[in-house]
């Protein structure tokens, strides 16, 4: 591996085969499934309010607000994405788990509780979801990149993606029917967390790094821009131009004069690591588009409500939840580089298709193919991620893991604002080569075409940088 130069702190990961590592790879898999049933939860959540916000605005009498139970949470999960991943290698798990699962459970009672009441309950509840639930998500990646042998982390790697795609197709469903029954039920499902504190305060490492500062004013600055950024592309104006410049120039000012800084200079220095990231970045900016896309096709071009969409759109998920429990034999089988190559050949493909699938009817453009895009997710995130954590040491795996989950809230954030707008003014609206009418069906359309060529786009990047990123990684093996 070639010299990174980026300095190596945090909680000292045991070498593989000896019996402290063993010890901890024990626990890691007792804790592992309760962890992520917190995490299915969270997920549910997510995809449940965000199909129906528009409905609990409508019903609070309070519509113009309705999309801050949305944006406002998003973007917290952005901000908390980053902190999670890097506390992951100064801090306990065990006590960070803890106190999320309770800060879960706590949104999740005054959602329930006082969700009727205002909207501004409901946005305060889903904020206290997503900071306390984004826990399980963060710590479970953490558990499988420090205690988790390097031949079985993409098995994990591919169930975490499975467990998020089945989570995702319940939340989906949930979403078209929740409106028929009362929604702040939805509120109720998570509490059922509390019931695990004992087995996870009995199973997770509870470990932290002697010495070790965590960089609050690091975290500030990285959350600010984040907030920032994200705020910038939902509502274009120049005070948030200018906050997300200054708070960009703040924290690239901070981190080259700190003492030691959560993220070192070295990290935006490490070309493998640096176009790693721009990979993912540009691979995942239609990520949040695509269900909002689809429903919007639905409803204005086949005139069905969403109910009828969600049972078409949900195979496709399923389809991804299934295949994300066999894609870590087929990666270890084909390697991280030709799993990258055919997921992001899919994804851009199936944004495509599903462009030219709409004059054949909305059971080949809503539920045939989206099928080919939700393919290529399942073989994308596990041998991108573990190429990105691959470009560091060991001990600065949840740093990097951060990184990616903001990077990943980020682009999916700026996309949507993007393709929503585009959506809603109904631009590109003249006609489509996807041989549409002009109109809806001409917008939708090319909405997708683009998308499809952004993700083709993060595919010859990775192409043409490969293998530089292989060869300064710590193993040489695509």
């Amino acid at each position: 591996m070639s010299n990174t130069n980026i300095k190596t702190t945090g909680i000292p990961v045991p070498a593989e085969g000896t019996p402290e590592f063993e010890k901890m790879n024990r626990m890691a898999k007792r804790a592992i499934p309760l962890v992520l049933i917190i995490f299915i939860f969270g997920i549910l959540e997510q995809q449940a309010f965000g199909m129906i916000f528009v409905n609990i605005g409508q019903q609070l009498g309070t519509p113009e607000l309705a999309s801050l139970i949305t944006s406002l949470p998003g973007i917290a999960l952005g901000i908390v994405c980053v902190i999670y991943g890097s506390l992951g290698d100064f801090v306990s798990l065990k006590k960070m788990t803890l106190l999320g699962t309770i800060v879960f459970a706590v949104g999740s009672a005054i959602g329930f509780l006082l969700g009727p009441v205002s909207i501004w309950a409901v946005v305060a509840a889903r904020m206290l979801q997503s900071i306390g639930g984004q826990v399980a998500g963060s710590v479970f990646l953490v558990l499988v990149s420090k205690y988790i042998s390097q031949k079985e982390r993409v098995v994990y790697y591919g169930i975490f993606v499975a467990v998020f795609r089945f989570s995702a197709a319940l939340g989906v469903v949930a979403a078209g029917y929740v409106t028929k029954i009362d929604w702040r039920w939805m509120f109720a499902i998570p509490m059922i967390s509390v019931i695990f504190l004992p087995a996870l305060s009995k199973n997770l490492p509870d470990e932290h790094a002697k010495g070790a500062k965590i960089d609050g004013w690091g975290f500030t600055l990285i959350g600010a821009f984040a907030g920032a950024i994200t705020m910038f592309f939902t509502d274009m104006n120049m005070l948030w131009t200018v906050a997300t410049v200054v708070t960009l120039v703040a924290f690239i000012v901070y981190i080259n004069k700190a003492e030691d800084p959560i993220i070192t200079p070295a990290f935006l220095k490490n070309p493998a690591f640096v176009a790693t990231m721009v990979v993912i970045f540009v691979g995942y900016f239609f990520s949040y588009t695509l269900n909002a896309g689809v429903n919007a096709i639905g409803l204005e071009v086949f005139g069905i409500d969403s109910a009828q969409v969600s049972n078409l759109l949900v195979w496709s998920i399923l389809l991804a939840a299934v295949l994300g429990f066999v894609c870590g034999p087929v990666i270890k089988k084909i390697g991280r580089s030709a799993a990258i190559i055919m997921a992001l050949s899919a994804m851009g493909l199936g944004l495509i298709a599903i462009a030219f699938a709409i004059p054949y009817g909305k059971y080949a453009a809503l539920a045939a193919a989206p099928c080919i895009y939700y393919f290529g997710t399942s073989f994308f995130y596990s041998p991108i991620v573990d190429t990105a954590t691959l470009t560091v040491s060991p001990e600065e795996s949840g740093r990097v893991l951060g990184i990616n989950d903001l990077v990943q809230a980020i682009t999916g954030s700026v996309g949507v604002a993007v393709f929503g707008q585009l959506m809603s003014k109904g631009a590109m609206s003249g006609g489509s080569i996807a041989g549409v009418e002009a109109g809806a069906a001409s917008t939708y359309a090319n909405v997708f075409l683009v998308g499809g060529v952004i993700v083709l786009a993060a595919l010859v990047i990775f192409i043409v940088t490969k293998k530089m990123i292989y060869s300064r990684s710590r193993k040489d093996d695509e």
